[in-house]
């Protein structure tokens, strides 16, 4: 029996030899010439999404019993598919985020948070102009593509696995019933639970500071809404910082600079640069609050970790965090853009110097994979009977 054909986007070097060393065979690859990687840059969409048929596929001539696709960018799952119609195979696909947003006012919150940030990192009135334009077409454009193309293209799977149940969720009630969730289908190692335990026996008292939880400094984590937001908590404490973490590019580094000076809050934004794992944990387990009003999300890292580090939370009201935080000690809730709501459920909290905090019980690593490895398993035997 032929391994099942995996799909998925090489990035580097570094992750084509580790895939070698765990044993893992190429079978072929999809890619586009190099005069369509220009045309793509120009074009006002996501010119795979326009036209799919521009994806070429080099794929050993063997038979394959199944084709298992590991993310949901249009290229493997389009792939994915033409592979399993060539191979007559069943096929899955795993989502690991939506690829689709069921809901248009979910949808033009992403574009709400997108707009804001064009507008507050532009320099000139023009290039503002030009940034929320380009923003707003292409956007709605690839909203709409994407519903048109996933809908027809997903339906062909023989199986769609999503990590949680919040993408089944965001995509709309058409897609309950055919997602099959691994609730959730990620979890915190042994080893950075081993590190998170050793923080807080050391971390004994609160700084005087809150951090960003949402990783990525861009407009669908509601970096621009967090920013706004402390400011106004500021006011209520004065001494009080915001930490963010993570190596910025230099140039992001400096629009996002000039927008904490027109919000005058440059000298209470500590920006770290990278730091280490344990670092970054430390950091988590010592700030009074984590400020989280993120629009995107499938399972949040970000979340589990300041709970496990005894952090209380504000955050948006999406599904992913309602679905497997709403009802966590040290977790509070607000609608999405109610930026009001949501610094005064940060200043109640900075008030209250939260104690009980606690994370959801979710399965182990190990738990995990032997439900994806045995979902596989009835996906290649299905095809043997």
């Amino acid at each position: 029996m032929q391994q099942a054909c995996s799909l998925g986007r090489l990035r580097n070097r570094k992750s084509l030899s580790e895939n070698l060393r765990a044993r893992v065979r190429f079978a072929g690859f999809s890619d586009r010439s190099k005069e369509v990687y220009k045309l793509s840059k120009a074009f006002p969409v996501n010119l795979a999404l326009a036209i799919p048929s521009i994806v070429r596929l080099r794929v050993n001539a063997v038979h394959y019993d199944a084709v298992v696709v590991l993310h949901e960018n249009w290229d493997p799952v389009y792939s994915g598919r033409v592979l399993a119609e060539f191979f007559s195979a069943p096929s899955m696909v795993l989502l690991q985020s939506p690829p689709l947003y069921g809901s248009r006012k979910r949808f033009f919150n992403i574009l709400k948070a997108l707009l804001l940030w064009r507008k507050l990192v532009g320099n000139t009135p023009i290039e503002k102009s030009l940034f929320e334009a380009e923003a707003i077409i292409r956007n709605i454009g690839e909203y709409y593509l994407s519903k048109l193309r996933y809908e027809k293209v997903l339906r062909k799977y023989s199986i769609i696995l999503g990590v949680s149940k919040a993408i089944a969720v965001e995509m709309g009630c058409g897609w309950l019933d055919k997602v099959i969730c691994l609730d959730p289908g990620v979890s915190l190692d042994e080893e950075d639970l081993k590190a998170i335990k050793s923080i807080r026996r050391r971390v004994r008292e609160k700084e005087n500071y809150i951090v960003f939880g949402g990783g990525r400094l861009s407009a669908e984590k509601g970096f621009i809404e967090a920013l706004i937001s402390f400011k106004l908590i500021s006011k209520h404490f004065p001494e009080l910082k915001l930490v963010i973490t993570g190596r910025i590019a230099p140039e992001r580094l400096l629009r996002i600079k000039r927008v904490c000076r027109k919000l005058g809050i440059e000298n209470k934004v500590v920006f770290t640069e990278f730091v280490p794992r344990d670092k970054r944990l430390e950091i988590i387990a010592k700030a009074r609050l984590m400020l989280y009003p993120s629009h995107t999300d499938s399972f949040s890292y970000a979340v589990l970790e300041s709970l496990h580090l005894g952090t209380p939370i504000v955050a948006y009201r999406i599904p992913a965090i309602e679905i497997y935080y709403g009802k966590c000690s040290g977790v509070e809730l607000v609608e999405e853009w109610d930026l009001e709501a949501l610094t005064v459920k940060a200043i109640d909290l900075l008030d209250k110097k939260v104690e009980t905090v606690e994370p959801p019980k979710i399965k182990s690593w190990k738990e995990i994979m032997s439900e994806e490895v045995e979902t596989i398993s009835k996906l290649i035997l299905k095809q043997q009977i």
